[in-house]
């Protein structure tokens, strides 16, 4: 009986309703899934690309308005050229497949869409690589060639790299025709080509192995030998971790039958051979789809792919066996004499790549107690201590948040900002004046006056614009009234009151100075260290803020000659700097803002030199001077690569500025060269770029840009007389290479007999129970006398910077590198290198002698006592007539009353510690206890 027709009579006869019937969820085909999918990706992908629109307009009015338009066309049309053959090459790899295999109306949209998808983005990250092709045709030969293939050093720079990032997207676009070829293959399949005697899985890969496919797999091995071969080239630029030879090529590497550069060889012909049986297999089992073959058949096939895959495999890695073994034998057993070649290839190709290889080396034997005493008053006359730099600056930002011990100093001081040197916080507690200024950095800088260089502190007052604050809620306040910071501050470097305060030459607002030099009359700076955001100038209805008066605050216009700033005269202006500002509803909707507005945009001396000329590296410590009446900013640029043969690689960059809001990227870096001065303007932001060097690098730049580089021989005599030794490049020179590779002797430098380490100093404030921290003592700016201990210069008195080395694991005085910085001797290095079997106390150890002095150490636990915090400044070391000389200030901070000052200076005389109320005095003390 049928229960089924039973159970609905019964259900009729009761009237009992039925149940709709609803049909159970399921996903949408897989077709509507891809279409849907591709619609969100072109939507993202446009959001994106209109992003970057924007950013691309605004670079361009950027550039134009400091007249470098010709920059931004040769750059826009190398990335739009990459960008179009890219796009088509990828296209075309994506989609031709599909219609080779004749795949339907649908499927074949499909690979169009994809295809399109894949060319914008495969095209928009190429021409990011612009710069690259730019260097590839417009690079210069260095002169030199490399110890193993012979080739130019431009070859490495310039030349390789692109053929590398070449190789990469022709390697990619060859794997997307390769999925795209399996695609089409899969989607084209009919159930035809099934055959019930072979395997499926052969059968799977005898419908993917088509033609089309096949002649990929062919070009993914001959590209992939390619690259084996070019791989040869990275022998001369390779880390060698476990090695004598930290960079570079060995023994091993390149000589005889058994090396690196004989298996490099081998691996090309391997990868054509393993390509060659992957054909092999896939053409058997394509052929095999039609003829049926049997299972006994189709066993030999297997086999004989097999081997013709392993076997390549195999001789592969046996010759890579026989090579180590060669290298355990041979080369380790008997290092490091078979190794001394490598070596001291190594080290003469890394004093060549940071050019330290015309470093005068001076034998230095300071005088010491068998000496005659020197006379006070020649001592005080000389211009080495009459600019002792009592109130030295901020010389970079290595000094501000440096090593790995930052946390725990500033626990240890409750936060105090002195731990780093007291004189920003004394500059702020002085000069700031009003809530809404701020001093970001305080720099060594000197001008000539009385024919001789005289040193002092600078200053900027900006209004820091990077952090929230109160006067800043309305958006407003931070784009329209507080735009720009107002005057320069300066103070003698080793200028010193009656109350242990700094003697200002440049002081006030409007600041005011005494020595023609030091005016400036355009005080206003829209562009600096702190200008963190836009500024938008000549607005309506609104007059902005200059600098407070005394009757409550004085306005400023900017006149339509003064070429600052971008003017807002179109609607597309406004949107384009509404959405980059993020600010885009207020700035496009605001009747404040007119035809006659300006956008001040990129505002920081590094954001607009960078954005001028992205391939250079720049020092991140800029410093203000004035200039015919103006404030202008100087930044240090060096060119640099990662690529020159057998040079040791090391980081171009700040460590401490990793800790900083806004931390700028680091630079791998073998070669490096101080070769281009910038100049950016603090009233216009204007920017100029001095070539200084004949390098190749910055040559190849200029030929590439001929409208970018000012010639040094039009740089003003007013700026000349300011450049700075970047301090950056000297830090890498020498705590980062010198200090081992001044050994030259290859077997010296193996053993590392003589390796130096950068001197430590005591700074900041005593702690209790009379603990101190120490620092390493970074890169300091000093007045030197040339003529005695120090080689004549043209200019006998130099405006210098100077490093202290010591021994490793010892603390006596080893060497102290210095470089001139004034006219023609300007980047000459001298290195004064004390003897090895020659005693002299070094910093640590001047410092170790202030601790011990009985009378300077209980003076300091009396202020203590007394509720006074000691700071102890810069250990400074200086050279006078023969003389190391160390000068060290201390000061003094109430705690009741945070008001900092200097109330004595040390002095450590051939290794006596005396403290005076100022430098005379207490070098008197010290030339009396002899």
């Amino acid at each position: 009986m049928d229960t089924t027709v039973t159970s609905k009579e019964n259900r009729a006869q009761r009237n009992v309703p039925t149940l709709p019937s609803i049909g159970l969820p399921s996903l949408p085909p897989a077709r509507s899934l891809w279409a849907r999918g591709l619609i969100v990706a072109f939507v993202l992908l446009g959001l994106v690309l209109l992003d970057q629109l924007t950013v691309l307009a605004a670079h361009f009015w950027f550039l134009e308005r400091l007249d470098f338009q010709s920059v931004f066309w040769t750059n826009f049309q190398t990335g739009a050229t990459l960008f179009v053959l890219t796009f088509v090459v990828f296209t075309a790899a994506v989609v031709m497949p599909a219609v080779v295999q004749r795949v339907g109306t649908d499927a074949r949209r499909l690979f169009v869409a994809v295809g399109i998808f894949v060319g914008i983005i495969a095209g928009y990250l190429l021409s990011l690589r612009y710069a690259d092709y730019l260097l590839l045709f417009g690079g210069q030969d260095f002169g030199e060639t490399d110890p193993v293939f012979g080739r130019d050093i431009g070859f490495y720079v310039f030349t390789l790299p692109t053929i590398w990032i070449t190789w990469t997207v022709i390697l990619d676009c060859l794997l997307c025709a390769l999925f795209s070829s399996l695609a089409a293959a899969y989607v084209a399949r009919s159930r035809s080509e099934e055959r019930p005697n072979m395997r499926r899985l052969g059968v799977l890969f005898g419908v993917l192995s088509s033609r089309f496919t096949v002649g990929v797999v062919i070009a993914l091995g001959v590209v992939g030998a390619v690259g084996a071969r070019l791989s040869r080239y990275a022998l001369l630029v390779r880390d060698n971790a476990d090695s004598a030879i930290y960079n570079g090529a060995s023994y091993i590497d390149v000589t005889g039958f058994l090396s690196t550069l004989t298996y490099i060889h081998v691996s090309s012909l391997g990868v054509l051979g393993l390509t060659g049986g992957i054909v092999f297999l896939m053409n058997r089992l394509r052929r095999a789809l039609p003829e049926g073959p049997t299972m006994d058949e189709w066993k030999p096939l297997t086999r004989r792919a097999a081997f013709l895959i392993l076997m390549p495999i195999v001789l592969d890695f046996g010759f890579m066996a026989l090579v180590t073994v060669r290298d355990l034998t041979l080369v380790s057993p008997n290092e490091p004499v078979i190794q001394l070649p490598f070596i001291k290839r190594h080290i003469d190709a890394t004093l060549s790549a940071y050019d330290l290889d015309t470093v005068e080396v001076v034998t230095f034997i300071p005088k010491g107690n068998r000496d005659p005493l020197p006379d006070l008053d020649s001592l005080m006359q000389s211009a080495t201590l009459r600019n002792a730099p009592l109130w030295p600056g901020f010389v970079s930002y290595l000094e501000r948040l440096i090593d790995p011990q930052h946390a725990e100093r500033v626990l240890q001081t409750g936060g105090d900002k002195t731990v780093y040197g007291p004189v920003l916080e004394i500059f702020q507690q002085q000069q700031r004046l009003r809530t809404y200024y701020d001093f970001l950095d305080v720099d060594a800088v000197r001008y000539p006056v009385n024919d001789e260089p005289r040193m002092y502190v600078s200053a900027v007052r900006e209004i820091p614009l990077r952090e929230a604050q109160e006067w800043l809620a309305w958006w407003g306040q931070r784009f329209i009234l507080f735009t720009h910071g107002y005057g320069l501050v300066m103070a003698e470097v080793n200028g010193l009151n009656s109350e242990g305060e700094p003697v200002y030459a440049s002081s006030g607002v409007p600041a005011t100075a005494e020595l023609p030099i030091l005016r400036v009359a355009n005080q206003s700076v829209y562009y600096g260290e702190g200008a963190a955001s836009m500024a938008y100038t000549n607005v309506r209805q609104m007059k902005e803020f200059d600098y407070p008066t005394d009757e409550g605050r004085a306005e400023i216009v900017l006149a339509p000659e003064v070429q600052a700033g971008i003017p807002l005269n179109s609607l597309l202006k406004r949107l384009v700097f509404g959405w980059r500002s993020r600010q885009f509803l207020d700035i496009v909707f605001s009747r404040l803002i007119g035809p006659e507005t300006r956008v001040h945009y990129r505002r920081t001396p590094l954001e607009r030199v960078e954005w001028v000329a992205p391939f250079l590296y720049y020092d991140t410590d800029p410093y203000a001077v004035a200039v015919n009446g103006g404030i202008v900013w100087i930044v240090n640029a060096l060119t640099s690569t990662d690529r020159y043969p057998y040079a040791k690689r090391e980081w171009l960059g700040d460590k401490s500025d990793e800790r900083s809001p806004f931390p700028r990227p680091h630079r791998r870096a073998n070669y490096v060269r101080d070769a281009v001065k910038a100049t950016v303007d603090a009233y216009t932001g204007q920017v100029r770029l001095y070539q200084i060097s004949d390098d190749p690098i910055v040559e190849t730049w200029a030929s590439i840009y001929p409208d970018l580089f000012t010639p040094d021989t039009l740089m003003p005599a007013t700026v000349r007389e300011h450049l700075q030794y970047p301090v950056q490049l000297f830090h890498i020179q020498f705590d980062d290479v010198y200090k081992l590779y001044h050994m030259t002797d290859p077997m010296t430098f193996f053993n590392m007999e003589d390796v130096w380490d950068d001197a430590d100093e005591v700074l900041g404030p005593i702690l209790d129970q009379g603990k101190a921290i120490t620092f390493s003592i970074e890169p300091y700016h000093w007045i030197a006398e040339t003529g005695g201990a120090l080689p004549a210069s043209e200019q006998r008195i130099q405006f210098a910077l100077a490093m202290v080395f010591t021994n490793e694991k010892a603390v006596n005085l080893r060497s102290i590198p210095i470089v001139y910085q004034d006219g023609s001797d300007y980047g000459r290095i001298v290195v004064l290198q004390v003897p090895k079997g020659h005693f002299y106390l070094g910093p640590e150890q001047a410092d170790a002698a202030i601790d011990q002095d009985p009378f300077i150490s209980q003076q300091i636990m009396l202020w203590n006592r007394l509720g006074a915090d000691v700071i102890r400044g810069h250990t400074t070391t200086l050279v006078v007539d023969g003389e190391v000389i160390y000068v060290e200030p201390l000061f003094l901070r109430s705690q009741q009353n945070a008001v900092t000052q200097l109330k004595r200076v040390v002095v450590v005389f051939r290794g006596k510690a005396r403290m005076g109320r100022t430098l005379r005095e207490a070098l008197r003390l010290a030339l009396e206890s002899e």
